[in-house]
């Protein structure tokens, strides 16, 4: 926890990780729709003739990836704090990424929130993940 101090001279702790911004009654989100989404998201990447060979080189054990994916949504989109990794060295590692793939991800992406989340809770998943695949695709693609 970190603190800091208002201008009433108070000083406040300030949680590790926000509250959850997202689900309510009204929006629910929940590790079960996470885990069903990453899911459906995967099983779509796989078939996919672009990214599916790329996911085929690069993921030996998908026992130990999708874990991993459920964990990173949960801290995106919960706010769990359950991932700890690094994302966009990861993704650096990957040879020959275009904006073309990019695309696709956020496509299939977004093919997979349209199935599984209800309309109400679908901007919890599109918005970080837009932002996520643009800054990505402009650190990666510039070679940074």
């Amino acid at each position: 926890m970190s603190k800091f101090d208002d201008p009433s001279g108070t000083t406040h702790q300030l949680p590790i990780s926000e509250p959850v911004g997202f689900g309510t009654l009204n929006t629910p989100i929940d590790e079960a729709t996470i885990r069903t989404l990453v899911d459906t998201f995967y099983d779509a990447v796989r078939s996919d003739d672009l990214l599916g060979p790329i996911f085929a080189r690069h993921v030996a054990d998908w026992s130990l990836h999708l874990p991993k994916m459920y964990a990173f949504w949960s801290t995106v989109v919960l706010r769990t704090g359950r991932y700890a990794g690094r994302p966009l060295e990861a993704h650096q590692r990957l040879p020959g990424l275009t904006q073309t793939h990019f695309d696709r991800w956020i496509a299939l992406w977004t093919e997979a929130v349209a199935r599984v989340v209800p309309t109400n809770s679908r901007d919890a998943y599109l918005i970080p993940a837009r932002r996520m695949a643009a800054s990505m695709s402009s650190v990666i693609l510039r070679g940074g």
